[in-house]
């Protein structure tokens, strides 16, 4: 291969610099934000599994962990390793184009994998697990073409999937029950037994590693439970299906809700999330979900009959391996890994086709194929530039703190709503302090230089007995909690996954003072306050067995009606919808009033959203709550009245009312919650009451240093929205 290591250093620089120049772009708080949080704590002392609960295996954590002790505790550390990854996968898909011969189609090849982080932003650019899984298979792949006659290299390309399957188990698995028979297969006859086996020790020996430097640390159980126990129970929870293939351009409407999941990120970014996609964009999105699938049974079909050289088999492990990420999970960041493998191997296989011409017509079709390749370079080259360069322009600055000093992209990283919570936490915390970030935002820790009082970096599905206990044990020496504010029908509401944890939080903590509340506000932080006493009867909880209710005419008679469907929770409280009709609606709860009854709840947030569907709050309207005794049900007495402020400032927080229930208590009742128009208003409109309750008689017990909140019939006064300075901790 004269000049191929040079070829091979110049595609693997070019990977990494590819890789590299978007690393300073879009920050992100979930996958990302995941690995470093992790990876601090490692850095700081932790140990993974033992007091880090993940189900991933460990490779990238412990790896970053490594990093950030030699180089420090920064972004960019975790973003040129990605790069550096990146270019030795360009660099290994490249060479092993070559060894297959595919002769100067190679370059296309290696352009493919070079240009992916942007044409994939921008998942490819960020140090995070498939990614990295993604690299380290494109290495092990090389390696094992050279390891078909030289076992050596088998043996490196066997602890190569081993390191797959330490980035993802299921990867790693997937990619070693393809490899075995793929190099018996691409060996030479009379010699596949030692690569095979070479293969297999390799794998064994750097699995035995890893058993032993958990063993030495007295962590293996921990290992073997987040590991393989757990994961069991998670693959259920975890399933999606695969984006309908059929019928072209049209999809299927149980993708509709969740479509921002199945396309691609760039197109998303370009249109947003709201955008309805066409029918060029759902056609286009389902031939990139069918092209994994399609290239491997091509390639095993061509196999089969001989028209492609035995050593193709091996890319054929390496992509079965991606291909594998779309299951049980299919969405676009599972996708994404995949569909570098799968445009190599397209390429692969049409320029290895092509070696098949005739003598006569191999000297043209070598020019035609030598054309074909710099052009597709060029093109590749040309679509990388214009989109990186888009990307760049459409960026915000960096406002993410000097921890987190990334260009957002997309919109919803461009508005003020985590630079707010970073900002404001970074002014009030001591380094080191101890914040819970309620939901799945784990940079936030990172960004705010907080730790995690939790063995858990966001809601587990698994395990939410062991969550609530850890959790509950820890918030009563946490003085901040992020949560993001709008829970997620799309996958599940943080009430249902961890009850206990939201009561709580719902009984300590309220919107922070000073911390700015706006239409932009989807992630919050609470701030620990008074202590509001438990909770007798939860309204919210006992939802269904209530009677809902509709007028027609002002005072008319109520017209039993279905149940409003559920509404997302909005700055701690769990609204309770209410259907209205033209002149109101309500619900009435029969229940037996305990001694000394409260009732409290809040009012007057003035947009909810459920499922897809958003709702303003009526205006001029009244929040009423009645009472009528068992058997006088006609018989209503009043004990709040009070009336929504419908001014311009208004709705942006919960105004918190109560009424006294002590004239009713120890007996049976119907409690009315109702919400009363001035003028009439739309038939299909919702009310909401925000986390109503039945509470006991106040204690007079408040958190030190905790401001009181107000309550009664008027609305409370707020100074959430105003820039005000921070209080003197």
């Amino acid at each position: 291969m004269p000049g191929g290591w040079g070829s091979a250093a110049g595609w693997g620089i070019l990977g990494f610099a590819t890789s590299y120049a978007l690393a300073g772009l879009e920050p992100n708080l979930v996958e990302e934000g995941l690995v470093l949080h992790v990876a601090q704590r490692l850095a700081a002392g932790e140990h993974l599994y033992r007091d880090i609960v993940f189900f991933t295996a460990p490779l990238p954590f412990e790896l970053l962990g490594l990093l950030f002790r030699v180089f420090g505790e920064e972004i960019w550390v975790a973003r040129c390793a990605a790069a550096l990854f990146h270019g030795a996968a360009t660099a290994a898909t490249w060479a092993l184009a070559r060894r297959l011969g595919a002769g100067s189609l190679a370059h296309a090849v290696a352009a493919i994998m070079a240009a992916a982080p942007v044409l994939l932003f921008p998942l490819l650019s960020m140090f995070y697990y498939t990614p990295l899984a993604m690299c380290l298979g494109a290495i092990a792949a090389w390696a094992a073409l050279r390891g078909c006659q030289q076992p050596g290299w088998a043996f490196a390309a066997g602890a190569g999937v081993a390191a797959v399957a330490l980035c993802k188990q299921t990867l790693g698995a997937s990619y070693a029950l393809a490899l075995l028979p793929a190099v018996a297969f691409a060996a030479p006859r009379g010699q596949r037994v030692r690569p095979v086996v070479a293969v297999a020790l390799g794998g064994a020996s750097v699995a035995l590693a890893t058993l032993a430097f958990y063993g030495l640390r007295g962590d293996l159980p921990d290992l073997w439970r987040c590991l393989v126990t757990a994961p069991l129970s998670l693959t259920e929870s975890y399933r999606a299906p695969l984006i309908n293939l059929w019928p072209p351009g049209e999809l299927a409407s149980e993708f509709d809700a969740n479509r921002p999941v199945y396309f691609s990120n760039l197109y998303m970014l370009r249109y947003g999330l709201y955008n309805r996609p066409g029918f060029s964009a759902v056609l286009v999105t389902q031939l990139l979900y069918a092209l994994p699938l399609l290239c491997l049974a091509g390639s095993l079909l061509l196999l089969g009959i001989g028209s492609v050289p035995r050593g193709v088999a091996v890319h054929t492990a390496f992509l079965f391996a991606m291909t594998m990420n779309l299951f049980p999970r299919s969405d676009w960041g599972h996708l994404a890994p995949a569909l570098p493998p799968a445009a190599v191997h397209l390429l692969l296989l049409a320029a290895l086709l092509q070696r098949r011409d005739t003598a006569r017509a191999h000297a043209l079709s070598g020019v035609l194929r030598t054309a074909a390749s710099w052009a597709l370079v060029a093109t590749l080259a040309g679509a990388s530039l214009f989109l990186g360069r888009w990307a760049y322009a459409v960026s915000g600055p960096a406002t993410w703190g000097p921890r987190v000093p990334l260009r957002p992209v997309s919109a919803v990283y461009r508005v003020a709503s985590i630079p707010r919570v970073i900002h404001f936490l970074r002014e009030r915390v001591q380094p080191g302090e101890a914040i819970f970030v309620a939901r799945a935002e784990p940079l936030i820790y990172f960004a705010t230089d907080t730790t995690n009082p939790t063995p858990f970096t966001g809601v587990l599905t698994v395990l939410q007995e062991e969550q609530e206990e850890a959790i509950l044990a820890a918030l009563p020496q946490v003085r901040y909690v992020v949560m993001s504010d709008i829970d997620q029908p799309l996958w599940t509401y943080y009430s249902d996954e961890l009850p206990g944890v939201w009561k709580h939080l719902e009984r300590h903590y309220r919107p922070a003072p000073f911390f700015p509340l706006d239409d932009a506000s989807f992630v919050v932080v609470l701030e620990r306050g008074e202590d509001r006493g438990p909770t007798l009867i939860d309204l919210a909880d006992t939802l269904p067995q209530a009677q809902a209710w509709t007028r027609s005419a002002p005072g008319g008679e109520p017209i039993p009606t279905t149940l409003a469907p559920r509404l997302v929770a909005r700055h701690n409280h769990r609204p309770v919808p209410m259907r209205l009709g033209a002149w109101g609606g309500g619900l009435d709860y029969p229940l037996r009033l305990p001694e000394g009854a409260r009732f409290e709840a809040g009012i007057g947030y003035r947009g909810m959203v459920a499922a897809d569907d958003f709702y303003e709050h009526p205006p001029k309207s009244h929040m009423k709550v009645s009472v009528a005794r068992d058997g006088r049900s006609g018989e209503f007495e009043t004990v709040l009245d009070a009336r929504v402020d419908d001014s311009k400032r208004a709705g942006r927080t919960w105004t918190r009312v109560e009424a006294d229930l002590s004239k009713w208590g120890g007996e049976h009742v119907t409690l009315r919650l109702e919400l009363a128009p001035e003028r009439s208003i739309d038939d299909d409109d919702l009310g909401w009451w925000g986390s109503p309750r039945v509470a006991g008689p106040r204690t007079g017990n408040a958190a030190a240093g905790a401001a009181p909140i107000s309550s009664g019939r008027g609305t409370q006064g707020s100074v959430h929205g105003l820039s005000l300075p921070p209080r003197s901790e």
